[in-house]
């Protein structure tokens, strides 16, 4: 089996605070497509970024996932049955993965997150987030091995 560079270096920077707008959803994490759908029906020139989901859980979850597809907006709009919100900013660890998403290199990007964070006492906070740089587009699929997906997980000093 080869082995491919699917992630590069982790990064400790802060990020700014961003308003979105978002459709919270539980079932499976494949199903995060309808929620972009919604959101670009509603939002459509509003939309001001990269397509990003919050995942509010803190493991893996096959069927039964917490989780809010978002797109980054310019304003808000009353009354389009959305979430939309500022989410916060702050210090955050974050890894960019290249390859398909749910797949073991995937998971193993997570682990390398999650493994820093413990290393440097620091105490994540949910939801994590995952900002969607390359991925399938509305009307073509494209080819997963280059999807690049942007993990983000917020953090703070942890209890010393």
């Amino acid at each position: 089996m080869g082995q491919e560079q699917s992630h590069f270096e982790i990064e400790e920077k802060t990020i700014e605070p961003m308003l979105v707008a978002g459709v919270r959803m539980t079932g499976c994490y494949g199903e995060c497509g309808k929620g972009f759908a919604k959101i670009g029906r509603a939002m459509g020139r509003h939309i001001c970024g990269k397509p990003l989901c919050l995942y509010y859980d803190t493991e893996y979850k096959e069927n039964d996932a917490d989780f809010e597809p978002c797109m980054p907006v310019r304003k808000e709009i009353v009354g389009k049955d959305l979430s939309i919100r500022e989410l916060p900013g702050g210090r955050c660890i974050s890894l960019l993965f290249q390859g398909p998403y749910g797949e073991a290199a995937h998971q193993a990007a997570y682990e390398d997150v999650f493994a820093h964070i413990k290393q440097k006492g620091y105490r994540a906070l949910v939801p994590s987030r995952e900002i969607f740089h390359k991925g399938p587009g509305m009307i073509f699929r494209g080819n997963p091995k280059k999807y690049l997906t942007e993990i983000q997980v917020l953090v703070e000093q942890g209890e010393a």
